[in-house]
């Protein structure tokens, strides 16, 4: 005790320190380092400048096997499509802080003329967010550019790009966009390129196609299939067996023209059973008889099979059975709670939609004279009990109402406590 004071007065022998194993200007101070900064380090012979790559390791061209398994795999079609539908709910613009009127009608025309032309003019702004939705749920991204007119004073249009040919590369701290293209590396324009990861993973850019968990359960799904086709060929219809007994040899019959005889008669028998027509009967001596084989199936022990298997790509999907086609029985308590997660995911994506066309409008609302802003109100869908959920909206309409008369809100927070302020 007295030596600690002694130090802490300034007497006495000072403690040896250890010398630092890392110098001081190792230390960053406001900056983590990114998970890919870690993998380039302890790659053999690995460039800085390499892109980024995608979670896993994985390698780029699993997305164009996403790609192939959406448009070969009835199930994966359907539920790309399935969550493709769930999310176009519909929106609709509202004009904000005009500065007049004049200018309000003028933005509402400006956005309306945007909507036909962006895409090519192909289904306008509605065939960009499908195009962009099929993207974000085959290859867990989607991106788009901006193009504008020659004289820079409005949006031209604004195009898809295909996200297997996107690749990331840390500049000076900040992350750039460079798209493939016949082996050429082009640039992309930041402040112009706008890119969505879905289930982005920690500080890698790149988003997380639900389809990476599924390729090995698709191929013993696929396998499966092929089997039951092969086995139902084999097996499944029942077949004419018919046995013939060959005559005995006749006195002074050499046993070569014997075979041969039988051989012709067993031939002759052959070529008039193959070509018997189904409402046709047969007419052969005794020494002639033909039995009704039937196919053994065991289509139970299939079903269950690839139920399994058919369970696992649903799950990996995220979807319920009854979204693709499936009825497992009357699970509607179970199934309620999962359409409403399923919706949570809808409403996920639909902001991240609504702050891409913001983006746009005001983008193209900023180029024009006069002030005025867009607000983009996403739609949501109908749950599944329409009155119960009306009775409910009626409640909390008559609580937020009492909260005002009371005095506790005024009418401004009441109005934000119903989500209408």
């Amino acid at each position: 005790m007295a030596n600690w004071f002694e130090r802490l007065m300034g007497r006495g022998p000072k403690p040896q320190r250890r010398t630092p194993q890392m110098p001081a200007q190792t230390f960053r101070t406001a900056a983590t380092i990114p998970e890919d900064a870690f993998g380039l380090g302890f790659r053999l012979g690995a460039d800085l400048d390499d892109f980024v790559r995608l979670p896993n390791e994985t390698p780029f061209f699993m997305l164009q096997v996403y790609r192939y398994l959406r448009d070969a795999i009835p199930d994966i079609s359907d539920a790309v499509w399935t969550w493709k539908r769930l999310c176009q709910t519909g929106y609709d613009i509202e004009i904000v802080e005009a500065s007049s009127d004049i200018a309000k009608r003028r933005a509402e025309r400006l956005l309306h003329d945007l909507d036909v032309r962006v895409n090519g003019g192909d289904r306008g702004m509605d065939g960009l967010l499908d195009i962009f939705l099929a993207s974000l749920f085959t290859y867990g991204s989607a991106a788009m550019e901006i193009v504008l007119s020659q004289s820079r004073e409005s949006i031209w249009d604004v195009v898809p790009v295909d996200v297997w040919t996107i690749r990331f590369r840390r500049e000076q701290g900040r992350l750039q966009a460079y798209q493939i293209h016949d082996g050429n590396e082009i640039r992309l324009p930041m402040d112009r390129f706008i890119y969505v990861g879905l289930d982005r993973d920690g500080t890698n850019p790149y988003g997380r196609s639900m389809l990476r968990c599924i390729p090995f359960v698709v191929k013993t799904q696929q396998r499966l299939i092929q089997d039951m086709a092969k086995a139902t060929h084999n097996a499944g219809w029942s077949k004419l067996h018919v046995k013939y007994t060959p005559d005995e040899r006749q006195r002074g019959e050499s046993p070569e023209a014997y075979a041969q005889r039988t051989q012709e008669t067993f031939e002759q028998l052959r070529t008039k059973v193959t070509g018997i027509e189904s409402d046709q009967n047969l007419v052969t001596y005794d020494n002639v008889s033909i039995e009704v084989v039937r196919g053994d199936q065991h289509a139970q022990v299939f079903y269950d099979n690839h139920k399994a298997v058919e369970e696992q790509v649903i799950t990996g999907m995220h979807l319920m059975p009854i979204l693709l086609g499936r009825n497992y029985g009357t699970t509607e308590t179970y199934g309620t709670a999962q359409f409403e997660i399923i919706n949570r995911q809808v409403e996920a994506v639909n902001r991240g939609v609504k702050r891409i066309l913001e983006r746009l409008y005001n983008f193209e609302l900023s180029l024009m004279w006069g002030e005025a802003r867009a607000r983009v109100n996403m739609r949501g869908n109908r749950t599944v009990d329409v009155l119960k959920e009306a009775m409910a909206r009626s409640r909390e309409i008559a609580n937020a109402t009492a909260l005002r008369d009371a005095g506790f809100l005024d009418h401004a927070a009441a109005a934000m406590t119903l989500g209408i302020g």
